[in-house]
């Protein structure tokens, strides 16, 4: 039985199931989701719970003797099961099947994993928990839809109703929803009585977003090299830069290419630029970076991000640091390629 996200706390209120299954693209929906269900079912008496990570050589019997045992502390267990990929293979499917249907009263099963393909939901392991269980599916949140689902956020902890505010978090985070609430939960912190003070409050994003990888950016993409070099020393120390970089450069690069690609044919910027619903701030930003780099340049900076990505996983030798103040300074229009 699939159950839509927003129905899942009434769901629960009425009856709670012996199965649930949340998939899905957003890691944090996903945890929100998983949170309620173990809410609900702490009400219910279900007091113990032990958990599994699952891949295609997980051996299914540490489920099975699990379900089996008693325990000496509660009558009613919970056991979860987080599936790596939703490639569990022929035994796991048929493991996974046989325990979803014939899962005793006294347990409560709850399985997640990330995005599935539509393959995936074919298998006969899905349409088994379907079939016994809640599914709650959650789908990324469109750039379009973000301010809302921040402001929606922001009414939710009693902060008063503040689009300017929720289109300043949804523009620095770009679309971060683990990075989205966070800030959120600051502006909690900051205004405790849910008035929030608009000007005071961008007056301090904007000097806060000039250090950041997403400053970073854009001081590449405003052809900013002295800004680059200076946001840059102070991120390297920062061991989880490297991976925000590369993951958010990767993504910006390859809008700007769909952009750059139909603007050959739309002739019009505006119309390419509202399509692709560039923030408003954005938009010198980003026709700035069309007018100076050609599609071909754009192709061989994705390129480099690539061979980063791979020495970032240990799966080649660049030098990371250097290779990404390499790649920033030509983005920003200063000629030093080395690869």
């Amino acid at each position: 039985m699939k159950i839509r996200p927003q129905q899942l706390e009434s769901e629960l209120h009425d009856k709670l199931k012996s199965v649930y299954f949340i998939f899905g693209a957003e890691t944090l929906l996903i945890d929100q989701s998983l949170s309620q269900i173990r809410s609900a079912a702490k009400t219910a008496g279900f007091d113990e719970r032990v958990s599994f990570e699952i891949d295609a050589n997980f051996d299914w019997d540490q489920i099975y003797g699990e379900i089996s045992a008693a325990s000496l502390f509660s009558p009613k267990r919970i056991i979860e099961c987080r599936l790596k990929t939703g490639k569990i293979g022929v035994k796991g499917s048929k493991s996974l099947s046989d325990i979803v249907s014939t899962i005793p009263n006294d347990i409560l099963l709850i399985v997640s994993t990330g995005k599935l393909d539509m393959a995936q939901q074919k298998s006969k392991w899905f349409k088994t928990l379907d079939k016994y269980g809640g599914i709650v599916q959650h789908w990324e949140v469109d750039r379009s839809h973000l301010v809302g689902w921040i402001t929606n956020h922001m009414s939710g902890l009693g902060l008063e109703d503040n689009k300017e505010v929720a289109q300043n978090i949804a523009f620095c985070t770009e679309g971060n929803l683990l990075a989205s609430m966070q800030e959120i939960q600051k502006l909690n912190m900051a205004y405790p009585d849910g008035k929030i003070n608009t000007q005071e409050y961008l007056d301090q994003a904007n000097q806060q977003s000039k250090y950041t990888v997403y400053g970073l950016i854009d001081a590449s993409l405003s052809g900013d090299i002295n800004q680059v070099e200076k946001i840059y020393s102070t991120l390297i120390g920062d061991s989880s830069m490297p991976i925000q970089l590369s993951n958010s450069l990767y993504r910006e690069i390859k809008s700007i290419i769909d952009m750059s690609i139909e603007l050959q044919q739309a002739k019009d910027v505006n119309s390419v630029l509202q399509k692709h619903r560039v923030w408003k701030k954005r938009i010198p930003i980003i026709t700035n970076a069309l007018k100076r780099h050609p599609y071909q340049r754009l192709q061989k900076l994705l390129l480099s991000l690539g061979r980063i990505d791979r020495s970032i996983k240990g799966m080649d030798n660049l030098n990371v640091i250097n290779e990404l103040r390499t790649l920033l300074l030509n983005l920003a229009g200063k000629t030093q390629w080395t690869q």
